[in-house]
C-alpha cells in the first residue's frame, strides 16, 4: 500500500472508531495500518534526509558560484572603468580591431545629493504596507479578535 492509501485507510479506521465499538478485527486492522505507516516512515526518512543534505550542498554551490560571479562582475567593471578613463584622458573615442570595436558614447544621468532639499513635485513617496505577524499572534493569544487574521496550527515533520 502506498502512503495515500494508508492515509485513506487510517481516516476510514478513525471514522469507524468514532462510530463503532472497538472489535478484534478493527483492532487488528489498526495495528497493521500503524505498522505499515511506521515501516513506510522508516523507509522514507533516509530519502528525506539525503535530499536535505543534497539541497545543502546545492545551496553551498550556489553561494560559491554567486561569489565567483560577483568577483568576475567587479573585475569587468574595474577593467571597463580603467579603459574608459584611459580613452577619455587620451582623447580616443574609438578603438577598432578585426575582432571588435570599442567606442565611447555620451549619456546623461541625474545625480541627487540631498533628496530632502528637492521641491515636493520632484519627490516620489513609496509606502510599503505589511502585517506585523508577531504582534497579531500575541494579540490573538491574549484573546483579542483581529479581523482578517487568525492563528493556524501547522505540523512540521522533524527527522533527527
Amino acid at each position: 500500500m502506498n502512503l495515500y492509501e494508508l492515509t485513506q485507510e487510517g481516516l476510514e479506521l478513525q471514522e469507524l472508531l468514532e462510530n463503532e465499538e472497538l472489535t478484534e478485527e478493527l483492532e487488528q486492522r489498526l495495528l497493521i495500518s500503524q505498522n505499515e505507516v511506521q515501516s513506510k516512515g522508516c523507509f522514507l526518512a533516509p530519502i528525506i534526509l539525503n535530499n536535505e543534505v543534497t539541497i545543502e550542498v546545492i545551496d553551498n554551490q550556489i553561494k560559491r558560484l554567486k561569489e565567483l560571479k560577483e568577483k568576475k562582475e567587479r573585475l569587468i567593471n574595474r577593467t571597463k572603468y580603467f579603459l574608459k578613463n584611459a580613452m577619455v584622458s587620451n582623447g580616443i573615442n574609438k578603438i577598432e580591431s578585426h575582432l571588435f570595436t570599442l567606442s565611447l558614447r555620451r549619456s546623461e544621468s541625474v545625480e541627487v545629493d540631498i533628496v530632502e532639499a528637492l521641491p515636493s513635485e520632484f519627490i516620489n513617496i513609496k509606502n510599503v504596507v505589511t502585517a506585523d505577524k508577531v504582534a497579531i499572534k500575541e494579540a490573538i493569544k491574549r484573546g483579542e479578535n483581529i479581523t482578517g487574521a487568525r492563528i493556524i496550527e501547522n505540523f512540521n515533520l522533524q527527522i533527527k
